[in-house]
């Protein structure tokens, strides 16, 4: 699995901080942008962020690309709505045998991990058989288990990143799109470093868990986690 920041808005802290004081400002941008310094902008933005006033983050945006995950990973992926996703479609493209995720749990057992990777191996067998039977890409793709390898692009404003990251990087989420969540908030964080600083799961961002009695109970981790990205 990789994940690849493919674009973003370009100084995200600043348009957004830059945002935050055109709501209370009585000049238009195009008036007072000449006396914008990193001293005022991004206390602004701090000002903002500290106050719930999370809307002006609405400005930036990222694309991220992410490559050989799961269907099933997918599947979860798309569920949040503000966002746009271009994926890898089965329509079109013929896939190959070695096109299979193995989750660890299923790796760490040897029998395990030898039955699966024969599964896998006869789903694509049979798949490959229906198209030489002369069945569509369209058709032959219904056999193809959630363990299969797909590459998706996705693009989020930093308010939906933020709400991603509370839900995704839980030690609850399931396992493959937890890591793709800790992966998108590092490189989101590298070239937003204000509007993440507190970028994380829930108990990073809120101070505290909402699964209450299903709580992991490493808040004290998360927040070391999130802090040394």
């Amino acid at each position: 699995m990789n994940v690849e920041l493919v674009a973003h808005t370009p100084d995200p802290d600043r348009l957004c901080a830059q945002a935050a004081l055109i709501s209370k400002w009585p000049n238009p941008w195009s008036e007072f942008r000449t006396f914008w310094n990193d001293k005022t902008d991004l206390a602004h933005l701090t000002d903002a962020l500290e106050k719930g006033h999370v809307s002006v983050i609405e400005h930036a945006s990222f694309t991220f690309s992410l490559e050989g995950i799961s269907r099933a990973c997918s599947h979860q992926l798309v569920r949040h709505r503000l966002a746009s996703y271009t994926q890898q479609s089965q329509r079109y493209v013929t896939l190959e045998s070695s096109s299979f995720v193995a989750p660890p749990s299923i790796r760490a057992h040897p029998d395990a991990a030898e039955r699966f990777s024969t599964s896998m191996h006869e789903n694509f067998r049979f798949y490959r058989n229906l198209l030489d039977m002369g069945i569509s890409e369209e058709d032959a793709r219904f056999i193809l288990p959630n363990a299969t390898r797909t590459n998706i692009l996705v693009t989020m404003n930093a308010r939906e990143l933020l709400h991603f990251f509370a839900l995704r990087c839980c030690e609850r989420t399931q396992w493959e799109l937890r890591d793709v969540a800790w992966k998108m908030l590092s490189l989101a964080k590298g070239k937003a470093p204000l509007i993440f600083s507190k970028g994380g799961p829930s108990c990073v961002q809120s101070g505290y868990c909402p699964e209450k009695d299903l709580t992991c109970g490493k808040t004290k981790e998360m927040k070391e986690k999130a802090a040394a990205l």
